[in-house]
């Protein structure tokens, strides 16, 4: 499979069903009267990020994604306050998503990719590597772990919220 077709495409649907998950959890607060803030501050543990940061770091992934692959420096998003900043955020990364070359991730396939991060913990793999290994496993730990911040405070969500894409494939009979 091309570096491309893995990452890019999958992410922005994917990050267009994070959107519908923040949708439906504000729908959810809103029907039972309590501010959705509440949840963009939840968490599952103790030590885990909040529902804020999981939606900033699945961003952050899948722009990371295009910047790197396409041998652009990387930047720093920040943490939405708001359940709107949230959806500008994922709007912000799908159209980073967007605007991604094809043809230059596909040359870059073999190129080092380094990621520094702090302590002088430094990473060093191909393009391929950092896809495969590194920006999908990240992507869809903290997109799942989204969905699970939401479901563990009540919002209905089923298999069905977390893949709505796959809905263009059903056939009957």
């Amino acid at each position: 499979m091309l570096i491309y077709a893995a990452t890019i495409p999958c992410f922005s649907q994917m990050l267009n069903t994070l959107k519908g998950l923040l949708a439906k959890g504000n729908e959810h607060a809103s029907a039972l009267g309590y501010d959705p803030q509440n949840l963009l501050d939840s968490r599952l543990a103790p030590d885990m990020h909040h529902l804020a940061t999981q939606v900033r770091f699945a961003c952050t992934q899948a722009q990371d994604a295009v910047n790197r692959l396409s041998g652009q420096p990387t930047s720093a998003l920040e943490t939405p306050l708001s359940m709107d900043e949230a959806f500008a955020l994922i709007d912000t990364a799908l159209q980073a998503l967007a605007g991604a070359d094809r043809e230059l991730i596909e040359g870059r396939a073999e190129e080092l990719i380094v990621i520094k991060l702090p302590g002088e913990i430094t990473f060093e793999m191909t393009g391929n590597e950092y896809a495969v290994n590194w920006a999908t496993p990240q992507f869809y730990f903290h997109l799942m772990t989204a969905y699970s911040i939401l479901r563990h405070n009540g919002v209905p969500l089923g298999k069905a919220d977390y893949v709505p894409h796959m809905f263009a494939y059903l056939r009957k009979g």
